[in-house]
Formats: C-alpha cells, sequence, structure tokens
C-alpha cells in the first residue's frame, strides 16, 4: 500500500527544484563583481518536466545569454537577481504549504481509523 499519491512526490521534487534553483541564483549573486562571470538561470518548466522523467539529473541550468553590464563582461543584473530569489522563496514556501496540507489530509485519515 502507497501512503503518497504522485502528487506527493511531485511537489517534493519541486521543493527540491526550487532549493537548486536558490543555490543557482545566490551563486549569481556571489559573482556579481567577478570579471567575465556570465549568470546562469535555471529552467523550472524544463527542470520539472525532467525531473518527472528522469530523477537522477533533473535540473536544467543554462548560461545567460544576457548582454555584459559592466566593461569587464560580467552580465549580472543585482535587481533581477535580488527579484529572482524572492520569486523562488515565495513558489517555495507555496508548494511547502501544499505538501503540508496533504500530510495533515493523512493525518485526518489516520485519526478517522
Amino acid at each position: 500500500m502507497n501512503l503518497f499519491d504522485a502528487s506527493v512526490t511531485q511537489l517534493q521534487r519541486a521543493m527540491d527544484l526550487r532549493m537548486d534553483n536558490q543555490r543557482v541564483i545566490a551563486s549569481n549573486l556571489a559573482n556579481v563583481d567577478t570579471p567575465g562571470y556570465k549568470a546562469r538561470r535555471m529552467d523550472f518548466e524544463a527542470s520539472m518536466a525532467q525531473a518527472l522523467t528522469d530523477a537522477a539529473n533533473p535540473a536544467v541550468i543554462q548560461e545567460s545569454t544576457d548582454p555584459a553590464l559592466t566593461l569587464d563582461g560580467n552580465n549580472i543584473d543585482m535587481d533581477r537577481e535580488l527579484s529572482d530569489m524572492s520569486r523562488n522563496k515565495t513558489m517555495y514556501n507555496l508548494t511547502a504549504q501544499i505538501l503540508a496540507a496533504k500530510f495533515r489530509q493523512l493525518g485526518t485519515v489516520f485519526e478517522q481509523k
């Protein structure tokens, strides 16, 4: 008997990918002053689709093709990174809330038996 339906697994994978995305954004921020550094971006939708078929290597991360913002070739836009980080954190928290609601539903089922 499987207590967890596919949605619980998908939510767990989504949370893992959100954490991976947070690390990518943090790496971009850490390299804001690194000459020639090119921002990296995670395609969350593609990563999630990949995670549902191949859990071993789900993250789809690519180097940004945004133009350089400084003379040294760095293309990190601090405002964009902070905005992306905030959006990603919000999505992580929403996913966690949905997962918590799923577990509360399971708890209700067990209490009734």
